[in-house]
């Protein structure tokens, strides 16, 4: 009877709310109960894979029709920023010192732009090390695979092999077992 019991309150953990009571009260005492539990898990498991799946599905659905919504959008914003843009030329020709022109919906603007560097970076890299202008970064950073071939663990201190000098900036904390499910 009890057993029976363990496997309706088992098979009530499935359902969509899980009720806490249930939980508490059902113990995995053997085989049995922990390969049923492992069963359990695989189905709740496969049953969220399914709604992330369809969940994906319909996101993918979603950003296709916003796609080809807002892709007809774009289209009818550049062809009015184009309009506008044709207009201030325009304005500018007949101002060439005009810099920003307001109306009740917006401004049409000119600004002059910074010049954009173009940089070949192995080429210039070569050069500024030829040239010895100091003009390069260089990062810093600590070789682990490097810095535990030369030390060894001393309770929960790093010392290196052949000084014996603990190392600063390192402990190590010990860990216990990890546990995992296969299911």
């Amino acid at each position: 009877m009890f057993e029976a019991q363990s496997e309706d309150l088992l098979s009530g953990i499935v359902v969509e709310e899980v009720n806490e009571e249930n939980q508490e009260q059902f113990m995995i005492s053997d085989d049995s109960k922990a390969d049923l539990a492992l069963e359990k898990l695989r189905e709740l498991t496969a049953r969220k894979k399914e709604k992330e799946e369809l969940a994906a599905e319909r996101k993918l659905m979603i950003d296709r029709w916003l796609s080809d919504e807002t892709s007809k959008i774009d289209t009818k914003i550049e062809y009015f920023e184009d309009l506008l843009a044709d207009y201030a030329r325009m304005l500018k020709e007949r101002d060439p010192k005009l810099k920003t022109y307001s109306l009740p919906f917006g401004k049409l603007k000119f600004r002059k732009q910074k010049p954009k560097w173009k940089y070949e970076e192995d080429k210039l890299l070569r050069f500024l090390k030829l040239t010895g202008i100091d003009a390069i970064k260089v990062k810093e950073k600590v070789d682990k695979q490097a810095l535990k071939n030369m030390v060894k663990i001393v309770g929960n201190k790093v010392v290196h092999t052949e000084t014996g000098e603990v190392i600063d900036g390192v402990e190590i904390e010990e860990r216990g077992e990890i546990f995992s499910i296969d299911i």
